[in-house]
């Protein structure tokens, strides 16, 4: 170890003289001053371990001195010497954490006692530090090796770390590979000096080559004096610390740091990093060993979910331990969610735990049985116990899907009973197509007859038109003649009124025909809404029990009728409740729930039709009403249920809306305008748009109000003028901004209409579009005093 240096800061120049002299007689380095300036530049200029300071240097304070020598060399142990006994002054001395405080005359000798001490304690200080920074150093890189599974990537990360920690330019490593070749990492190199350490046959040894032959660590305090005239030389490194990486007695690799300064590594460098080394090599042998676990936990995995039929691992408790994919199918979760699940819960135990297969295989060896499932499934299970080093006894059941079988075996035993039941089934089945052939071609003639009937009808139509009107002109000639005294037939004008009379007979008749060719559709009356969905939901009960779906059905009581055709609304409710099959086909929970209720602020009856299906995207949510548009596949569907769904809710001044969450189920409302107790007024819908117009107009309607309609400003005055009006829908760009000028203009003479502006405009007073129920009905509230 070199000789501890001293400063001496005296400013009687004997007494530094002699304590100079004394200090290298007993072996110390030793630098003087007599000033604070002299100290400041000594401090920041050469390093000094102990430093004895006379608190008295003439106009300098000794005290200034001490503190210029914490700021710039804080590891500095200081030994104050005063010739005075200020308790003030020890006490300052003492907080800038002088060691000593020594009162003039002093005994020499104790002086250097005091000073051995302090050189002693120095070096305490500095040992404890360096312990305190080697067990962090080492439990941060102990950190990182329990935390990194890939040894390369442990391998790198703990070389950037040992250059930051240990202040060095350059570390390296040469790490053993399963291949029994050492592969080389290094950090901190330039692109020369790591292509002249990583050639496979260098030609000047390695310091790790010498360790690997060694077995034992090898510093180097100047690498150009070793390798001198060498590529070596013309590189910046200077120093290099190699030690072995032992896992066990297995030597696995090499460690190297190296620095830019001479004799950069002593001893306590070399037992550090030896001691990082061996945690480097456990930790590159624990990520081979996680490697090659890992490997066979996956391969073992792949095997497990490779198997197509369900297995189940489970504890003594009967929950799911480990699961494969065939199981996860089955129970129509994710692989990851089965861990967890009750034997109960899964079904293929034949009972409930204890007393089901899982809990008996704890105590039976092998257990076999059949266990029947929803949707006509079985299953042949065998459930028996093993032992699991990781969960201890476990018992392991295995489903194998057998319904092919088990029908394929009960249909050849009731074959016999098929065959004798044939006859009897197809000849009902003859007398069915006969009766379905006879309506076919009843239909098909019913068709024929009204595209003939239509023809001929328009045809005759033209005749007889000009047969009336000649008759007429006939009669009315003949009628002047009379008056005119002529002498006319008595029986001519009877005879013209006879064919005037024929004619209009022949023509209602073709009129009639024309009816009957159109097919026009019944009048709308009021329907009872639960009438209604009882008699579609029945028509769908067999579906429900065949496909195992679950009906809940909520009608408020006492619902006020809704104006409708019963078949268009039968129509559309058949429409989405075959949608809600059709998207709980393959879901596990499969239940649709149906109901009505009153909406007050619309005045409106809201059925609505909820299911449990797979959910409706987000970007096709907006265009599900869309003609054509669907998600099924192609020959699956046309795209055309849902919107005529739309077409016959918006023709009866109803809306329709969905809410969807995909993985849970889509609910469909629909609200239509239901018979209110207010008394009925007349209304006029003023709209450009004949589609909002309709709608208007059979929401009105709905409620039991008289609606007439109008497609400009000149039609709604003429209506106006026929009959009055009590409230009018007035699109606001037909009329412009003076609503009370139009409103006036309306009944000219008498009370001026009440009037609701349909506006798009921002700011506006009305009601914007979408035109909503409960909008609609507000604003026709807002003015009804005003209408009554």
């Amino acid at each position: 170890m070199n000789a501890p240096t001293i400063l001496i800061v005296e400013d009687d120049v004997a007494l530094r003289s002699w304590l100079a002299r004394d200090a290298r007689m007993r072996g110390y380095d030793v630098l003087v001053a007599a000033t604070l300036a002299e100290v400041v530049g000594l401090a920041g200029a050469q390093p000094f371990e102990i430093a004895v300071i006379d608190l008295a240097l003439g106009d300098d304070s000794g005290l200034d001195a001490l503190r210029a020598i914490r700021l710039q060399a804080p590891d500095t142990e200081i030994v104050v010497v005063s010739g005075t006994t200020s308790l003030a002054s020890a006490i300052e001395s003492y907080e800038l954490d002088a060691f000593a405080f020594i009162l003039k005359p002093f005994d020499v000798d104790q002086l250097f006692a005091t000073i051995d001490r302090a050189a002693d304690h120095r070096a305490v200080v500095l040992a404890n530090r360096r312990l305190m920074w080697e067990q962090r150093l080492i439990n941060e890189i102990g950190d990182e090796l329990r935390q990194l599974l890939a040894p390369g990537d442990l391998v790198d990360r703990v070389l950037r770390r040992l250059m930051v920690a240990m202040k060095v330019e350059f570390s390296a490593a040469r790490v053993l590979n399963q291949a029994g070749e050492f592969d080389v990492r290094m950090h901190g190199a330039s692109d020369e000096l790591q292509r002249f350490w990583s050639r496979p046959f260098p030609e000047l040894p390695r310091p790790s080559d010498r360790v690997l032959a060694t077995r034992e660590a090898y510093r180097i305090d100047d690498l150009h004096q070793l390798f001198p005239g060498t590529e070596i030389a013309r590189h910046l490194l200077r120093s290099a610390l190699s030690v072995p990486m032992f896992a066990g007695n297995d030597l696995i690799g090499v460690l190297t740091v190296g620095s830019f300064e001479l004799s950069r590594f002593g001893a306590e460098d070399e037992r550090m990093l030896g001691v990082i080394a061996n945690h480097v090599a456990v930790g590159v042998m624990n990520a081979r060993l996680h490697a090659f676990v890992r490997a066979g936990k996956q391969e073992w995995e792949a095997t497990f979910d490779a198997i197509g039929d369900p297995i189940a691992v489970f504890d003594r408790h009967g929950r799911i331990v480990r699961g494969n994919q065939a199981l996860a199918r089955y129970a129509g979760r994710p692989v990851t969610a089965l861990r967890g699940l009750s034997c109960d819960e899964l079904g293929l135990c034949g009972g409930t735990f204890p007393a089901c297969a899982v809990g008996q295989a704890r105590e039976r060896p092998t257990i076999n049985a059949e266990v029947a499932r929803p949707v006509d499934r079985i299953f042949s299970v065998t459930t028996c116990p093993v032992d699991d080093p990781t969960h201890g006894a476990a018992i392991v059941q295995i489903a194998k899907d057998v319904t092919q079988e088990i029908h394929s075996a009960r249909r050849l035993q009731t074959m016999s009973d098929e065959l004798a039941a044939a006859n009897a089934r197809l000849v009902a089945t003859v007398d069915r197509l006969k009766a379905t052939q006879a309506q076919l071609l009843q239909a098909e003639k019913l068709s024929a007859i009204g595209q003939l009937v239509a023809g001929v009808a328009h045809e005759l139509n033209n005749p007889l038109t000009s047969v009336i009107g000649y008759a007429q002109l006939l009669q009315s000639e003949v009628g002047d003649l009379a008056s005119g005294n002529a002498d006319l037939p008595p029986t001519l004008s009877h005879d013209l009124r006879r064919i005037t009379e024929e004619s209009e007979r022949a023509a209602k008749i073709v009129r009639n025909l024309l009816a009957f060719a159109r097919r026009q559709s019944a009048e709308r009356a009021e329907q009872d809404v639960a009438d209604v969905v009882t008699r579609v939901l029945a028509l769908r009960a067999y579906e429900f029990r065949l496909n195992a779906i679950e009906l809940q059905t909520s009608f408020e009581p006492g619902l006020p009728p809704v104006l409708g055709d019963a078949g268009q609304l039968q129509q559309a409710l058949l429409n989405l409740l075959l949608n809600a099959e059709q998207a709980m086909r393959s879901r596990p929970v499969r239940r649709i729930h149906v109901g009505a209720r009153l909406l007050q602020e619309s005045e409106a009856v809201e059925l609505f039709l909820a299911d449990t299906g797979h959910g409706i995207q987000g970007e096709n949510l907006r265009r599900i009403f869309d003609p054509f548009f669907t998600t099924r596949e192609v020959g699956e569907g046309t795209g055309l249920g849902l919107s005529i769904c739309y077409g016959i809710v918006r023709d009866h001044g109803g809306q329709i809306a969905v809410e969807s969450r995909v993985g849970q189920g889509t609910t469909f409302k629909v609200q239509l305008p239901a018979r209110s107790g207010d008394q009925p007024i007349h209304a006029l819908v003023l709209h450009r748009d004949q589609t909002e117009r309709d709608y208007i107009a059979a929401a009105l309607a709905g409620w039991g109000h008289r609606v007439s309609v109008a497609e400009g400003v000149e039609d709604a005055r003429a209506r106006c003028a026929a009959d009055a009006i009590d409230v009018a829908f007035v699109d606001h760009a037909l009329i412009g901004t003076d609503l009370e000028a139009w409103r006036r203009s309306l009944s000219p003479g008498g009370r001026p209409a009440a009037a609701i502006l349909l506006t798009e405009a921002a700011g506006t007073e009305g009601v914007a579009p979408p035109f909503e129920l409960a909008a609609l009905r507000a604003a026709l509230r807002g003015i009804t005093k005003e209408c009554v």
